[in-house]
């Protein structure tokens, strides 16, 4: 019998023959109810869960809160003079005594954490960031979830790389702005707001020498509250030079501003200026929000556009020239048939794009939509195409198709994506598209189908 089975049967644990420092590692990746467990394994493992130097505790699992902070506390009196990796506390339960749980987290706040997580589920919001977080010159990286933050003129965060602030409260346009500005090597930014409660900014200002990633959502279609005076105000000001990847979904902000956005970057674009309707976009200040935000993104290599976004974008075209788009290699849209006749202005501004990915929806009543001209692009460097189409009976969209394999000089890949009701029908549209004529010698068509559903 081989010495490996020999073990297997005899059932003998090779795990607790691992050296102390990788078992702490193994265990750092579990919430520490489940750590603490292991306690009861053998004597080798009943005071190991204290050395992991995580503490990720949920304060419902404990019968009350005297039995919590008598736990907790016990573990941070272990990490007295050391550091403590990671601190995440969650909770959800209203009839909590809040006193106490603030008074532990303010002092657990000054044992050299590196990552703090708060994660409030109460149904009113509560004050639960002692004033010595804003000071903790440890802290790498922060998550804060439904928490009211204040500001502090004092806050001073060194190290700190990676902020997550969502759903919280604040109590002025400057809470966050200065927080940002307390974290002199910040890469990583998220803010979700939570329309409801959020009174208190109106400008949220992001401005950081550092930033590599921003992602901001503000989502009021899953909000009851509505203030159409407060949101005519709700701007965001972004001034970040080395930002990477700028996501936002944001349909309540009336005006974005971005200055010094980098040629690398990459965006996903999900607004709409607060606008209620169609009408709107015939609104003047709406038509110049559309042309700051444009002017603020003409310089990066990679975009995403919505539905809504591009639904915009494309009513702006029929008022105003869009700024060009150099650097712009790849282009990402989501775009109405209705909206066909707009795209060649849309590609005019794109001079050098390579990628483009067409996602097509809805109908069109235009009888006889022109797509005449021939952007700068199609003859000098696009050489990827794909169309994901909604309707494959719709004549416009195959007025598009053709389009772009007739007038695309360098085209590549040309690929297709739509659904068929039967074989016939595939059959038949396959032939269409092989007998259409194309510019480009070297393009290689695939045409993918779907019988049911949408893509």
């Amino acid at each position: 019998m081989s010495k490996k089975k020999a073990n297997h049967r005899s059932g003998e644990d090779r795990i607790s023959l691992l050296p102390d420092h990788l078992l702490c590692q193994i265990l750092s990746t579990l919430p520490t109810k489940n750590v603490v467990t292991t306690s009861i394994l053998s004597t080798r493992w009943r005071n190991l869960w204290l050395w992991v130097p995580l503490l990720d505790l949920n304060v419902d699992d404990f019968t009350d809160l005297t039995t919590f902070l008598s736990f907790a506390t016990r573990f941070l009196d272990f990490y007295e003079e050391s550091c403590l990796h990671k601190l995440k506390i969650s909770f959800k339960r209203d009839d909590l005594d809040l006193c106490p749980l603030i008074s532990w987290i303010k002092d657990a706040t000054m044992r050299k954490i590196h990552h703090f997580e708060v994660d409030c589920g109460l149904s009113f919001y509560i004050h639960v960031v002692p004033l010595t977080f804003y000071t903790c010159e440890t802290l790498v990286s922060l998550r804060l979830h439904f928490v009211k933050l204040v500001q502090s003129e004092l806050a001073s965060l060194p190290n700190l790389k990676v902020m997550h602030l969502e759903k919280n409260i604040y109590i002025d346009n400057e809470t966050v702005e200065n927080l940002i500005l307390s974290c002199p090597v910040l890469e990583d930014l998220t803010v979700i707001r939570n329309i409801e409660y959020d009174f208190g900014m109106e400008v949220l200002r992001v401005r950081s020498q550092t930033l590599n990633s921003f992602n901001l959502v503000l989502d009021s279609t899953k909000s009851w509250y509505s203030s159409s005076t407060r949101d005519d105000y709700m701007k965001v000001l972004i001034d970040a030079p080395r930002l990477e990847y700028l996501s936002l979904k944001d349909d309540q902000s009336v005006s974005f501003e971005i200055s010094n956005l980098g040629s690398s970057a990459e965006v996903d674009i999900d607004v709409s200026f607060n606008m209620t309707s169609l009408l709107d976009l015939n609104d003047s200040l709406k038509i110049s929000s559309t042309g700051k935000l444009l002017t603020g993104l003409s310089s990066v290599r990679d975009m995403t556009l919505s539905r809504t976004t591009s639904k915009i974008i494309c009513h702006y075209l029929k008022h105003e020239r869009m700024p060009q788009f150099s650097n712009m290699k790849r282009l990402n849209v989501k775009l109405y048939v209705s909206d066909i006749e707009m795209l060649p202005k849309f590609l005019e501004s794109c001079p050098n794009l390579e990628s483009l990915i067409l996602k097509m929806r809805g109908v069109t009543e235009e009888k006889d939509i022109s797509l005449s001209s021939v952007p700068k692009c199609l003859q000098t460097s696009l050489e990827h195409v794909e169309m994901v189409r909604s309707n494959c009976e719709n004549v416009e969209e195959m007025k598009l198709i053709k389009y772009f394999l007739e007038n695309s000089l360098v085209l590549k890949k040309f690929k297709i994506c739509l659904p068929c009701r039967n074989k016939k029908h595939e059959s038949i549209i396959v032939k269409e598209l092989v007998n259409v004529r194309r510019c480009s010698n070297a393009c290689h068509v695939i045409v993918r189908i779907r019988r049911r559903g949408f893509f």
